[in-house]
């Protein structure tokens, strides 16, 4: 095939891939209407953070009776916070979210057809996060920065490819300020830098290792530099070092305490939380600020991990699976059918993502590699998520990255099926 021929070729595939997410919008324009969501949905602490600052009270959420200031990462209250300010409702940002929400979609095939190329790949990827249950609700029916974080753990990734490709500088940056503004919207984004750093001088010829890392050095400052001010912020505010929030340290002691569930919930109606005594639940309210809060949750996580290191090891290979896996208390706060439904649809996109590793370890680089990097990014976030506490959103954030794999799969099982039909013409 000529380069005219491949020209054409490629820009098909990207229109198919453009009618891929127009698909993906579609669906969730139709569940964000027919349920509500674009109106009315459901509101966390992001929209109260937001309507705080509209009311000029600044960047504020009440907890557990304190008035907390770092409450979450910042991104998703500022759009929040646009949104309210420039269209005086949810609307605007709830329409922009269901925008990203199809992207993804197209982000999905663009992965897909890097793992295996000229095939049916990128298409079934793409289908596959757009039809994606968990996806298609936080999208269209939640105030939730889920979406975001999505797209910028699929941004990075996309770019580590780029990066491959051709190693400029130019590139290297806006792979460091994809990361820096991902970990505005959720921090865990930031493991991008160790393993797509790792990854690359891994697949890179020795000799040119100093060059590398100068690059990856390039790439981390622009990290740091669009973090930084919120960082100086934090700190200046509550007069020490704060990373990016607060609420870590109670996010931590979530997974690791004596009532640990490895999720949030005990059972269908009842927090980790509650399971407090009336003591410790008075301790924890009487603090005087969320640092104090976060010291409390700090000592009680530690005093845990110290005096029970049997079970903790038990309970993070517990959260572990649930990562992967589902939890008894995954899908409490929605109807049965609906965890059910989305249990076939993972056990089946789970089965294709294997197969699809299988096929482009086989064909070796550069498909090998892309498909190394997706997977170290998957198990080094999982094993990161599971540090702390583990719900079904936490995978769904990496999801697309399982997907386009199984796309991979699909596309290997689509070829075999043809090359057999053709077989059997052949025979007759």
């Amino acid at each position: 095939m000529g380069r005219l021929g491949k020209m054409t070729t490629a820009r098909n595939r990207l229109t198919t891939y453009v009618l891929i997410a127009l698909l993906a919008l579609v669906v969730r324009l139709l569940v964000g209407v027919s349920m509500g969501g674009i109106r009315h949905p459901q509101l966390f602490e992001y929209d109260a953070i937001a309507q705080s600052m509209i009311a000029g009270r600044g960047y504020l959420f009440h907890h557990l009776d304190v008035d907390y200031y770092s409450f979450v990462t910042p991104l998703y209250p500022w759009i929040t916070a646009a949104s309210y300010s420039l269209g005086k409702s949810i609307v605007p940002m709830m329409l922009v979210q269901i925008v990203v929400g199809a992207m993804l979609a197209g982000f999905a095939a663009l992965v897909g057809d890097r793992l295996y190329p000229n095939s049916v790949a990128g298409i079934a990827a793409g289908l596959l996060v757009a039809l994606h249950p968990g996806l298609v609700i936080y999208s269209a029916t939640k105030a939730h920065p889920l979406t975001f974080d999505a797209a910028f753990f699929a941004l990075a990734l996309l770019q580590a490819f780029r990066i491959v490709d051709r190693p400029t500088v130019k590139r290297f940056v806006i792979f460091g300020l994809i990361v820096g503004l991902g970990a505005l919207s959720r921090g865990t984004v930031l493991i991008a830098l160790p393993v797509v750093g790792i990854w690359y001088l891994a697949i890179t010829a020795r000799r040119l290792w100093p060059n590398a890392i100068c690059k990856l050095f390039v790439a981390g400052v622009c990290t740091v530099a669009v973090i930084a001010p919120w960082i100086i912020r934090n700190s200046m505010l509550h007069h020490q070092f704060v990373f990016l929030l607060t609420t870590d340290a109670e996010d931590f002691w979530r997974g690791n305490n004596p009532h640990a569930s490895g999720g949030s919930y005990v059972d269908s109606k009842k927090l980790v939380l509650d399971e407090l005594s009336p003591d410790e639940q008075s301790a924890l309210r009487h603090q005087p600020n969320e640092i104090a809060q976060a010291n409390w949750f700090t000592a009680q996580s530690h005093d845990f991990i110290r005096s029970h290191g049997g079970a903790s090891a038990q309970l993070f290979v517990k959260k572990l699976f649930y990562f992967w896996w589902f939890a008894p208390q995954t899908g409490v706060e929605y109807p049965n059918l609906w965890r059910q439904i989305y249990v076939l649809y993972y056990a089946i996109a789970l089965l294709f993502a294997f197969i699809g590793l299988w096929r482009t370890i086989r064909a070796g680089p550069p498909a090998a590699h892309f498909s190394i990097l997706i997977v170290v990014f998957i198990i080094a976030l999982s094993i990161l998520q599971s540090v702390y506490y583990v719900e079904g959103r936490h995978r769904w954030g990496i999801e697309l990255m399982v997907l386009a794999l199984a796309g991979a799969g699909v596309a290997t099982l689509f070829n075999l099926a043809r090359a057999s039909g053709h077989e059997r013409i052949k025979a007759k």
